[in-house]
């Protein structure tokens, strides 16, 4: 057998040996410096690049859980980006967020890093109102300081504990929050809302259907809204209490009938009786507090066309007027009753125009109802002008806020707890108080 040796040589297409050729780029390595700072409903993810990555041509971001976060909880950031910032978080509960990086061969491995945001700390209360201009400002609430304008169009607003503001869009669609720090974000669309939000302590957002007319509520971090069940369809008699409580009035030419729902689900209906202002009456206002009391404002038909503010008390189906005699009033809710102001006189018939009667309308008494107790204070410094609704608004420590359109004491006034001497804190009247 004839044996040949054969001299092998490489041969090379291209130009370049093997050997000399560049090594594959590798998928890239984890994330490094990975880190998690937060608050008490967001949380930022900072990240360094990998150690060997080659070149960098984006990020994966993402999240767990992932509810109430845009795109399912994953987001895709440009080759630049170092951070990632995740908002609407709920406190107490543990987030896991992760980071990937990618290039042209793949994406790698993630990074994590874990946060649980914690219970929100209480900033002090303050007062809220509309301008003349339509702004929302914001008044410190001892009185000392200018107010601030916090959000422009603001009918319809309301304010949570933390001073975060809520509006209603000029057409109904949707709502906005405005924080304390200025940001602006779209809290839900799609909606048919009225220009009168309502909200509770926990922070849930409530007002009636433009379309349907029933009470709906939004929950915090919810981006879809329900109807609260079993409380009618109201129209303009509904109220929403401290603990999230939803009362509605239905008035009827025979019977007028309350509902009530907890948060919890508790269902009460309840046909009023007519020794107050029912059915005659022309009702304007309606609250209620954590207790399931609610107030009625209304006018009586009678010879000295007055108008009160009732109580029907928790479990009762009889409202009884607050005071015992006719004044002028001032009128405001608590977490767990109701404050009165009285003037000192009353005019006995309602012809107060053209020339209206000579009485003393300065407000001289307070009446405090605080659960089943009351109790009596002397105030001084402000006066009534007309027999309409007046309403005022509280804060935690029990005292009054009221705007007076006209007269001898026109402006913003705050009435100490416990009575005593009425403060201004604006010469121009507002509207839409409210204290959070």
């Amino acid at each position: 057998m004839l044996l040949v040796a054969v001299s092998v040589t490489a041969i090379v297409f291209g130009g370049v040996a093997p050997a000399d050729a560049a090594p594959r780029v590798p998928v890239p390595g984890t994330p490094t410096h990975v880190t998690v700072a937060g608050t008490d409903d967001s949380a930022t993810l900072s990240w360094r690049p990998p150690r060997h990555s080659g070149t960098i041509t984006g990020w994966l971001v993402w999240v767990k859980p992932r509810e109430h976060q845009p795109d399912r909880g994953i987001t895709k950031l440009r080759a630049t980006a170092r951070s990632a910032t995740f908002r609407d978080l709920h406190p107490g509960t543990t987030y896991t967020f992760g980071v990937r990086a990618k290039n042209a061969r793949g994406t790698g491995h993630s990074t994590t890093g874990t946060y649980t945001p914690p219970a929100p700390q209480p900033v002090a209360q303050a007062l809220y109102a509309l301008d003349a201009a339509n702004n929302v400002v914001r008044f410190p609430a001892q009185g000392a300081g200018t107010a601030e304008v916090v959000a422009p169009n603001g009918t319809g607003y309301v304010v949570d504990r933390r001073g975060n503001v809520f509006i209603p869009s000029a057409d109904g669609t949707r709502i906005t929050e405005r924080s304390p720090k200025g940001t602006v974000r779209t809290v839900a669309s799609g909606l048919h809302v009225t220009p009168d939000l309502r909200i509770d302590d926990a922070g849930t957002l409530y007002w009636t259907d433009s379309v349907s007319r029933a009470v709906t509520r939004l929950p915090v971090g919810a981006r879809t809204a329900t109807v609260v069940p079993d409380v009618g369809v109201p129209g303009l008699m509904w109220s929403v209490a401290p603990n999230g409580t939803v009362s509605t009035l239905r008035p009827a030419a025979t019977v007028t009938t309350l509902f009530q729902r907890t948060v919890s689900g508790a269902v009460s209906i309840r046909n009023l009786t007519a020794s107050g202002p029912f059915p005659s009456g022309r009702i304007d206002s309606f609250r209620s507090d954590a207790l399931g009391n609610v107030y009625v404002h209304a006018w009586t038909v009678g010879a000295a066309g007055y108008s009160a503010w009732y109580v029907v008390p928790n479990g009762s189906d009889d409202a009884t007027r607050i005071a015992d005699r006719l004044a002028f009033e001032i009128g405001a809710t608590t977490d767990d009753g109701f404050v009165l102001l009285e003037s000192k006189q009353w005019c006995a018939y309602p012809a107060d125009v053209p020339k209206p009667c000579a009485i003393d309308r300065s407000f001289s008494d307070e009446i405090v109802r605080s659960g089943t107790t009351t109790t009596t204070y002397t105030v001084s410094g402000i006066t009534a002008t007309d027999r309409g609704l007046n309403a005022g608004v509280t804060d935690d420590a029990g005292a009054v806020f009221a705007s007076i359109p006209e007269g001898p004491t026109p402006g913003l006034w705050r009435i100490p707890a416990g009575g005593g001497q009425a403060q201004q804190l604006a010469t121009a009247p507002y509207s839409r108080l409210s204290v959070n």
